[in-house]
């Protein structure tokens, strides 16, 4: 599930990253346009051009939000049982009487710990990189060359950044984004439940 789910986000931001490229180089995109006799004007290219972007970042909402819609759930029981995870096993060290004793038993335990914090971090990540494309998509919008566009055709620029207000963003179970922040989050989680665990075993 998580290489899944990985792959999905990294395709969502795959296909930011061309549209940013559209977006900053839609007016010499716009001169390959095929346009009917009588409408070969540079202005209506442009509005073509742009409202090709509106509709494929109207594409790319929907995509990451069946995303969401299909991994949610998963996503969310996924970090709790990683917290936990995280918890027992760091009990199971301690409850070690002779550490030096036993080094392929920690060395093991700690391959295992390191696994699932890559695990976890993998989602993290390409999730935060999904926000920060999305906060880059509104800044590539305002880098485009449409002040010199005639008032009508700069609306087309101006609603597409009001779109980008709001980043695209996957959430486990409706309760947390994946970021890195929320990654730290997990972190500390962990680090609180392993500290009462330890108080309650003393």
């Amino acid at each position: 599930m998580d290489t899944i789910l990985a792959a999905f986000i990294a395709s969502a931001i795959g296909q930011m990253e061309v549209l940013i490229y559209n977006l900053r180089n839609f007016d010499k995109l716009s001169k390959d346009l095929p346009l009917p006799k009588g409408l070969d004007m540079e202005d209506t290219r442009h509005r073509i051009m742009l409202s090709q972007c509106i509709k494929h970042h109207s594409s790319i909402i929907r995509y990451v939000s069946m995303i969401e819609e299909a991994f949610s759930l998963a996503s969310a029981l996924q970090f709790m049982l990683s917290a936990m995870v995280l918890c027992l096993v760091g009990v199971q060290f301690l409850s070690i009487e002779n550490p030096a004793g036993h080094p392929m038993q920690i060395m093991w335990m700690a391959i295992y710990l390191t696994c699932m914090l890559i695990e976890v971090f993998i989602l993290c990540w390409f999730g935060n990189e999904l926000v920060w494309k999305s906060h880059e998509l509104r800044q590539a919008a305002f880098d485009s060359p449409w002040i010199g566009l005639k008032p009508k055709t700069r609306k087309y620029v101006i609603l597409f950044m009001e779109r980008c207000k709001r980043p695209l963003r996957v959430t486990a179970g409706k309760i947390f984004t994946l970021s890195l922040e929320t990654y730290t989050v997990l972190i500390n989680w962990s680090y609180k439940a392993f500290a009462v665990m330890t108080n309650m075993k003393n």
